[in-house]
């Protein structure tokens, strides 16, 4: 389990957390040699700071509030890939018990990047779809997020991801979602987001990092069982 869990700040109650991990497997999609993802649009810069979740601007860098509020004692940014299958158990499993029990009340700020990965072929396609989406508001984004994870086996096959939309989706937003995901500015906002990604050294999917208040942070580079997340965060919550 060496580099699935890296630190920042104090060891307690922190080490817990990789007491745990390290008797779990490791549960991640790599991109297989470990090499920064290729964006496909080079010209984004990663140095650009990236705008608060929810913001206008976090449209451009791919960085959107899954839920609750930015003034939450721990904040958690999830690097994930829509085609990556231990994302979508991690999304599914885990991200949606904590956002009904600790994201409604306030207790927790979920900050969610696309990081699609080469060795998937149509992650980067799902990418510009949310992203689109976001544009025409986050309600449809959500829509869209949770219809392409609960959805990943069948336009993981052949890439018709338009028809997994259709489901969630009257055929007005498809078709302006659709127009957008091919706009220029949308490739640059996914290619961004990859960007963002490689400054924090991110190679792997899902990886996500805990920050609390006061300025401690967990990096965790894989997805982990939602037992596991709770007692954590029950535990620095001190609930």
């Amino acid at each position: 389990m060496a580099g699935i869990l890296q630190h920042t700040g104090e060891r307690a109650p922190w080490i817990w957390l990789f007491a745990v991990l390290a008797v779990l497997q490791a549960s991640a999609c790599s991109s297989g040699d470990g090499a920064a993802q290729k964006a496909e649009n080079p010209r984004p810069s990663a140095s650009t700071p990236a705008p608060a979740a929810g913001q206008p601007g976090a449209r451009k860098t791919g960085e959107f509030s899954l839920g609750g509020v930015p003034e939450a004692p721990v904040k958690i940014e999830v690097f994930s890939d829509y085609q990556c299958p231990v994302c979508r158990i991690f999304y599914i499993e885990t991200l949606k018990p904590v956002l009904a029990e600790y994201a409604a009340s306030k207790q927790v700020y979920i900050v969610y990047h696309d990081f699609p990965l080469d060795m998937h072929p149509y992650a980067r396609k799902a990418a510009r779809f949310a992203h689109a989406a976001f544009q025409i508001g986050r309600d449809r984004w959500l829509r869209v997020t949770d219809a392409l994870y609960a959805q990943q086996a069948q336009w993981s096959l052949d890439g018709n991801i338009e028809a997994v939309l259709a489901r969630v989706l009257d055929p007005a937003d498809l078709a302006r979602i659709a127009r957008l995901a091919a706009d220029p500015a949308t490739v640059a906002a996914v290619d961004n987001g990859i960007l963002l990604g490689r400054s924090r050294s991110i190679t792997v999917t899902p990886t996500f990092f805990i920050t609390t208040t006061d300025g401690r942070q967990e990096r965790v580079n894989q997805g982990v069982p939602y037992a596991v997340l709770k007692d954590y965060l029950d535990r620095i919550l001190k609930k």
